[in-house]
């Protein structure tokens, strides 16, 4: 099995976009919860990264993990957090060229290159997220599973976004306190949102990604839902 970690073998970068962000009205806004989300990332996730998740260029976003399992979560994190607007993303799985440091945008090499040409296709096509280096049938599985939950979460309206956000790895009960809202009135709008439906996909990924690579360091489970409180 690949090994992730260590110079000469292979990482996962992930690069991300926001789609129109020249028509954003609110762009300065947009930048300051993508600091946020990925300052949560690097902080919630740690190990499962070899360089953290940034912001390199404008409305662009860049990391590379030592556990594939963890992009998932990393792509889901900043989703949730900048709802509606929406970032289209590319995976590359391949080695470095550069010595492995802690900015990723001084990083460069194969997996990289693969996941920005992942990027421009997903954009191209209008896809959640483009997979690319993964052993066959990876990147159509990986690259197939994301687009359908992003099919899924275009339905959503911003009040389905905003229960879901809450309603991760919390009880409904928990989270209609939070937002004083009736308990019934959470539940009917996670399940419009298929918000069930979400995380089973999400848990494919994982177990996809993760059948590409080892992950000895990092927890078995969505990190980010096991650390949300």
């Amino acid at each position: 099995m690949r090994k992730f970690g260590t110079k000469g073998e292979v990482f996962l970068a992930l690069i991300g976009d926001v789609e129109g962000s020249r028509q954003i009205a609110q762009r300065a806004r947009l930048q300051r919860e993508l600091e946020r989300a990925t300052a949560r990332v690097n902080r919630i996730l740690g190990p499962a990264l070899a360089a953290p998740l940034s912001l390199t260029a404008g409305d662009e976003i860049q990391g590379l993990f030592r556990d594939p399992a963890a992009a998932v979560d990393a792509v889901i994190e900043v989703a949730d957090a900048v709802f509606p607007a929406r970032l289209v993303h590319g995976l590359g799985l391949g080695p470095l060229e550069t010595d492995l440091g802690p900015d990723p945008a001084l990083l460069d090499g194969p997996c990289f290159h693969l996941a920005r040409e992942a990027m421009l296709e997903a954009r191209g096509e209008g896809s959640w997220l483009v997979a690319r280096g993964l052993r066959e049938p990876g990147d159509v599985l990986v690259s197939a599973l994301f687009r359908l939950l992003g099919e899924l979460r275009s339905r959503w309206t911003e009040i389905q976004a905003e229960h879901v956000r809450h309603a991760r790895g919390r009880p409904q009960k928990e989270v209609a306190e939070r937002l004083r809202k009736a308990e019934s009135t959470v539940s009917e709008s996670l399940k419009a949102a298929g918000f069930q439906a979400a995380l089973e996909g999400e848990s494919a990924l994982r177990a996809a990604l993760r059948a590409f690579g080892r992950a000895d360091e990092v927890q078995p489970s969505s990190v980010l839902e096991a650390n949300r409180s």
